[in-house]
């Protein structure tokens, strides 16, 4: 976790690449793939990664240049996850072969989809790209876990009154910026009732 490369557009395990000299923070879950030796079989326990907390807080990034997307800040999770409708929905590709197990608190698994990767999100004029799991129903559109903090260096500020704002780095450009966090609504995506105005969000 925490680890930072510059895009090398050369690498052919990315299925898409990030700019040129870009940075980025990898996935630990494809870091784990990495290092198994030729025929190993992955242990079970190291691919399985909590589900999201009682995050009640998100932001609204556009993802890939295309719609407004709720992204709840769980900074508990392991990961960075979104639903397989969104992905769908943003034409995203991603690669099969990197999954991993979500356990959920009375235990149940779920296994992902598949990894995608150098997704960019853009957030109040900062970018950053980062390495996504799509995963079937969750209950959420997108989770931003630890990786989104450490990679933007995030700080939160509570208020009494219960706002919240977050403050992001571009890791970058080094520009920072700090916009309020919203209450966390429904996975309207996956809601009939609200995917049009939904749509109407996406595509402001």
């Amino acid at each position: 976790m925490g680890n930072f490369v510059k895009a090398k557009s050369t690498e052919a395990f990315l299925v898409r690449s990030a700019p040129s000299k870009a940075i980025y923070t990898e996935d630990p879950i494809e870091q784990y793939y990495r290092m198994l030796r030729p025929g190993e079989t992955p242990d079970p326990e190291k691919l399985t990664v909590a589900a999201e907390s009682c995050a009640l807080r998100s932001i609204v990034p556009i993802i890939d240049n295309s719609f407004k997307v709720e992204c709840i800040l769980d900074p508990g999770c392991q990961i960075i996850a979104m639903s397989e409708e969104v992905c769908h929905e943003l034409a995203l590709p991603y690669d099969p072969s990197i999954t991993l197990n979500m356990q959920s608190a009375n235990g149940t698994i779920n296994q992902s989809l598949g990894l995608a990767r150098n997704v960019p999100f853009h957030i109040a004029g900062i970018t950053v790209y980062m390495q996504v799991h799509v995963l079937r129903n969750p209950a959420y559109d997108v989770l931003f876990g630890q990786p989104f903090d450490v990679l933007t260096e995030s700080v939160v500020r509570n208020y009494r009154n219960e706002d919240q704002t977050i403050t992001l780095h571009d890791p970058n450009t080094g520009k920072a910026v700090t916009i309020p966090t919203v209450t966390r609504g429904p996975p309207c995506i996956l809601s009939k009732q609200c995917n049009q105005q939904k749509k109407k969000d996406f595509r402001r």
